[in-house]
Formats: structure tokens, C-alpha cells, sequence
């Protein structure tokens, strides 16, 4: 079988052969009497006319002697064509054999028949190449098996799988009924900044970038809720917002860095007023989508028929978590149950964090048909009311379903002195080293203190709910162009970073201190790369039981055999600018940091006795540095 390479070299001299015949290969104008889906349902009529002309692009070739059978598709349909080469001069014909290939696009002109296998088909007279392919489509049957290449090539994806295409195409209908359903309950949609100069309106970690000309950073938004909020202040009554949003946060199953969010406030409404709204319009969209009540959604029907479950928080996570006391559970005994649950529990997480951790985790999978998650801790939300009846809890829901979260909506606070009080909370936890905050925002706290009515809020997730209605598994299905680590190409070939751990063998190791050499070096490089090294933090398997993603970057184990090799191979590393990790004697010897700093700094650079080096970076650079070694044995 050619090489890419090899058939991309044949097409380019198809290309010039077409040069060479004066024709144009990407004309400027198209000439065609209808698009290919019209063609097929108008073919009586258009078969009457003496010459029809259509355009495409080539799907199939199927010659057959003196006949060229191919297939066109314009994105509305499929068409057959045939070439002739008794019908045509010989001079169109051999053009034609010799310069079309699968993926051209074509214009071609003719008659209409029906062949004996009764197929609608145009006998064509005249061509013409509207732009030369110069790589080959994958093939159909083997299609792009490589998940990440199907989001790197989306444009492959769409061509060749029709039910991709047609997920995306179901995503952009979905979107104009939730907009059509808004602006008949009277909504004004309006546009707030992407560039702002604080990200305020949800807890989370933004990105910054940096203005030149105003010579200050910005963030891009995390939410646009302060924003719509102070509309309602400014008279307006019901707003939404359809548009990107940006957090800096983990990529996994439901996260991409950049995704779709629509948010809404109602003047006078609150979450029970709120609740009612979304429920209308979740049956309604099932209703306007699928003319049905229910759908299917990872093998499981979810029934919108029936009026939505609604559960409070602190019951979720008695049913499903089995802690008993949850509204009074202390952080140390909390943590000890997620230890339990299998819930990872970061020092500087609050309790609430690690109780939303434990909810993930163990309660939000089991909730499959739609239901009302209410009655939040105060501290989970720092823009929602408090209850009147019991204010340690906020007048907060969230809807779930399919075991994702579709919905986020609450009472908004409309309280200035209250809301500077929790502000203060935000500011503390961000003091602490948490990163998903909402910083303290004095221009909405001034906005507030001129009167903002009561109102209700609410946050749809437009990816997910895809997911949920397209039956996708992963957010990537549903966006377009998700968010991917970048190529290295090198030399004409798909390169990455990879990391080579260099073990000393000239200092007889014994087997245990090799492997906690290893260990040490491979943690070391996770500490100072963090989460930047998994390409999402878990999978599930079918029955949803989580598993821990390895990093994406392949690991090698050299050996070197000596201490002065060792040495030089840290330094030209760092000369290249790639990641160091380094093992030593005294590092083995204790885990008393400090003694093992005490004691480093005691020696000259020359003294001291590695025991392994881990370098991490650029493959080629990496694979220069290390091909000295041999493989560790």
C-alpha cells in the first residue's frame, strides 16, 4: 500500500497535468441547478430537461472498462454519476480517468436516467474540477480508530461517519429551540464581555491574558451571571445569555477548558418559580427533538413524562454516601470517609469541597432520571440566598440526569451586606491555596447597593445536555473542536514529550533501592508537572466504575554506568532546557528533608553520588540526550 506521502506526490502531479491542460483546478465559480437531496426528490421533473448540472464531491470511483461509475455528495445527499467514454470526447474522458480522484470536488453536467439496477444516475457530457484533492480519505471501513485523531481531524470525523455529523446537527437544533424557548417566555438575549477584568460569577480558576494597548491583564469569563444580574438592576427584566465560557480547570468526561454555557436571570422569580421553568422546558425540548417523552442515554431510558424527582442534598448523600450526619460532620471525620469512598482529599480542601468530592463520586452516577438536587450548605454558593426558614442552607438546585449535571439555579442573593460577607469567605479560602473562588468584586458589590431586585438565576450546561440527547459518552463527542494538546512534528512524524529515568548500575544497587530510585524520580516528575501530565484524570468503565488515568507520556528506564555520567546528563539536560529530577545518596538515606538539604549543601557538585537521573521533555531532544545509555536490565 503507497504511503500518504507517495499518494499526496501522484496527486500533485494530476495537479499539474490539469495546469498543463489550461484548466484551473479551484475555479472561482460554481454552476450547478440544485444540490444533490433537490436532485433526488425533483428527478422526474429535472430527468424532462436536456442538461442538468450538479457538483459534489467524489465519495466512490468505480471504473469499469469504457465506464467511470463515481458517487457525489454536497452535504445534502448522494448522487450517482457515470462518464462514458463513447458518450464523451476521448480527450474528456481520459482527462477524467486520469486526474479524478475520491475527494475531489466536481462539477458535472448531463442527463438524467435510471439503470437497470434502478438507480438515479446523470450521464455526464461535461466536467469540470473545482478543487484537486491532494490527500487520500481514510477509508470507510477502517474509519479513524484513533479517538484523539478523530478530534485532531474533526473535519475527517463528520465526512466519514454520518452519525457524528448528525450529533452536531442535532447540538445546533437543540440550541435554537432553548433560544426560540426563551424568547417566547419573553427573554431579552443580550452579549456581555468575554475580557473581564475580574472572572467573577462562579467558583472556578480563569485564564489571563494580557491587553498591550491598556497594558493590564484581563480574564476570560468563567460566567457572565454578575453581568446579566446588573442588567436587572438597570431595568431589564428577563435576560439570557447563549456563549463560550473558559475555566482553567481539569480535562475528564464532562470538562473542556472552553465550553458553552447559557445563563439567565428573571427579575421576581426564585428557584421553586425557576424549577417550573426548567422542567417545561426540558419536556419541552425532548417533546420538539425526538416527538417523544423519553430518551435513551447510556443504555438506560430517562422518562421526562413524569413530574421531576427532587431530593436535598444532605438526603443524597445519606442515601448514597452513607453518612448519617452530614449537616453536622466535621472536616477530620469527612475526610476519613472519603478516605473510605475512595475520594482523594487535598490538604487545603474545605469541608464542603471534600462533601461535593464525596457527592460526585458516590451519589451523582446513581441519579439517572431527572431530578431535582436542592437545599444546599450556605457555603457552597457564594451568590445564592439563604433560605428564610433555615439560613445555613441556600435556595439552590441543580438537575441531574443520566447521571450528569445538566443545571445550576438558585434565588439569587440580592443582599449587598450579605454578599460582602461572603466575598470575605471567598477571599479566605483563596489565602488557603484554593484556586476555585470567586474573588471580591467591589464594582458589582456598588452596582447591588443601588437596588437589585429579587430574582432567580440559572446556568445550563449546552455541552452536556448534548451529551444527554446525543447519547455521547464524553463532552469531546459533542464539541466541535474540543481542546487538545498540540503536535510536534518532527520530521514528517507525530512526536510528543516522553520522560527516560537513567539509573547508576556502577554502584551496585540492590534490587529495592533500584525500584524506590525509580519510584522517587517518576513521583518527583508528577509533583513538579502536576496534572498538565494526564490527558483527563479518569475513565469509567461501562457500569461506571471509575478508573485512574495513567500519564499520557511514555516512561523508559536506562542505565548508566557511572556517577560522572549521571552528572553530565543533568547538566546538558538543564542546557536544553529540559525537566530535571534528580535521586541521591543522602535522598535514599533519609526522608528527613531537611538533613538531606543540610547535607547537600555541605558538598561540592562534584561529591555528590546520584543515584538516578529522570529527564522529561521533547522526544527528540530527550532521545539525543539518552541514546548513550543501554536499556536498564
Amino acid at each position: 500500500m503507497a504511503s500518504i506521502e507517495e499518494i499526496r506526490n501522484t496527486r500533485l502531479a494530476k495537479l499539474e497535468t490539469l495546469k498543463s491542460a489550461g484548466i484551473n483546478a479551484y475555479p472561482t465559480t460554481t454552476e450547478r441547478d440544485c444540490d444533490l437531496a433537490e436532485t433526488v426528490l425533483k428527478f422526474d421533473k429535472l430527468s424532462k430537461k436536456k442538461s442538468v448540472s450538479l457538483a459534489g464531491r467524489v465519495m466512490s470511483l468505480r471504473p469499469q472498462g469504457g465506464l467511470i461509475f463515481f458517487t457525489l455528495d454536497d452535504g445534502t445527499g448522494r448522487f450517482q454519476g457515470l462518464i462514458k467514454s463513447d458518450e464523451v470526447a476521448p480527450e474528456v474522458f481520459d482527462l477524467f480517468s486520469k486526474t479524478a480522484d475520491i475527494g475531489d470536488f466536481l462539477q458535472v453536467s448531463g442527463t438524467l436516467f435510471v439503470t437497470k439496477r434502478n438507480e438515479k444516475t446523470l450521464q455526464i457530457k461535461t466536467w469540470k474540477m473545482l478543487a484537486k484533492s491532494l490527500r487520500p480519505l481514510p477509508e470507510k471501513w477502517h474509519g479513524l480508530q484513533d479517538v484523539e485523531e478523530r478530534f485532531r481531524h474533526r473535519y475527517l470525523d463528520t465526512l466519514m461517519s454520518p452519525e457524528v455529523k448528525q450529533r452536531f446537527v442535532l447540538r445546533s437544533k437543540m440550541v435554537s429551540e432553548i433560544r426560540k424557548f426563551y424568547d417566547d417566555n419573553g427573554y431579552t438575549e443580550v452579549e456581555t464581555p468575554r475580557l473581564q477584568i475580574l472572572a467573577g460569577g462562579a467558583t472556578a480558576e480563569p485564564f489571563v491574558t494580557h491587553h498591550n494597548a491598556l497594558d493590564i491583564d484581563f480574564h476570560l469569563t468563567i460566567a457572565q451571571e454578575l453581568y446579566l444580574k446588573e442588567l436587572l438592576i438597570g431595568g431589564f427584566t428577563k435576560v439570557y445569555e447563549i456563549g463560550r465560557k473558559f475555566r482553567n480547570e481539569g480535562i475528564d468526561a464532562t470538562h473542556n477548558p472552553e465550553f458553552t454555557m447559557l445563563e439567565s436571570n428573571e427579575s421576581y422569580a426564585d428557584a421553586l418559580s425557576q424549577r417550573q421553568f426548567i422542567e417545561k422546558l426540558f419536556k419541552h425540548l425532548v417533546k420538539k427533538m425526538f416527538n417523544a417523552d423519553s430518551i435513551i442515554h447510556n443504555e438506560q431510558k430517562i422518562d421526562f413524562a413524569e413530574n421531576f424527582s427532587v431530593i436535598t442534598f444532605f438526603d443524597l448523600l445519606q442515601r448514597h454516601a452513607l453518612i448519617s450526619n452530614p449537616e453536622k460532620i466535621g472536616r477530620e471525620e469527612l475526610s476519613l470517609k472519603a478516605t473510605q469512598l475512595g475520594v482523594t482529599v487535598e490538604p487545603e480542601e474545605s469541608l464542603e469541597k471534600i462533601m461535593d468530592n464525596i457527592y460526585k463520586k458516590t451519589c451523582r452516577p446513581k441519579l439517572v432520571q431527572p431530578t431535582f438536587i436542592i437545599d444546599y450548605p450556605v457555603s457552597f454558593n457564594p451568590f445564592a440566598k439563604r433560605k428564610e426558614e433555615n439560613p445555613t442552607l441556600i435556595d439552590r438546585f441543580q438537575l441531574v440526569a443520566g447521571g450528569i449535571e445538566l443545571v445550576n439555579a438558585f434565588s439569587e442573593l440580592n443582599n449587598p451586606v450579605d454578599q460582602k460577607e461572603r466575598y470575605l469567605e471567598q477571599d479566605k479560602k483563596k489565602a488557603k491555596g484554593e484556586h476555585d473562588i470567586s474573588p471580591s468584586d467591589k464594582g458589582y458589590l456598588e452596582a447591588m447597593e443601588y437596588g437589585m431586585p429579587p430574582n432567580g438565576g440559572i446556568g445550563i450546561g449546552i455541552d452536556r445536555l448534548a451529551m444527554l440527547f446525543t447519547d455521547a459518552k464524553n463532552i469531546k463527542e459533542v464539541i466541535l473542536f474540543p481542546t487538545l494538546r498540540p503536535k510536534i512534528e518532527v520530521a514528517g512524524k507525530s512526536e510528543r514529550k516522553i520522560a527516560v529515568a537513567v539509573i547508576n548500575k556502577s554502584l551496585g544497587l540492590k534490587r529495592w533501592e533500584e525500584l524506590n530510585t525509580a519510584a522517587h524520580l517518576s513521583a518527583s516528575l508528577g509533583a513538579r508537572k502536576g496534572k498538565s501530565l494526564l490527558f483527563q484524570e479518569e475513565i469509567e468503565t461501562k457500569d461506571t466504575r471509575p478508573v485512574a488515568l495513567n500519564i499520557q507520556h511514555a516512561i523508559m528506564i536506562k542505565e548508566a554506568k557511572s556517577t560522572a555520567d549521571l552528572a553530565a546528563f543533568a547538566r546538558e539536560a538543564r542546557e536544553k532546557n529540559l525537566s530535571v529530577t534528580e535521586f541521591t545518596r543522602e535522598m535514599l538515606a533519609t526522608t528527613d528533608d531537611k538533613k538531606v538539604i543540610a547535607e547537600t549543601k555541605a558538598k561540592n557538585a562534584d561529591e555528590i553520588e546520584y543515584l538516578g537521573v529522570l529527564v522529561f521533555g521533547d522526544k527528540v531532544k530527550v532521545e539525543q540526550l539518552t541514546e548513550k545509555f543501554s536499556l536498564f536490565s
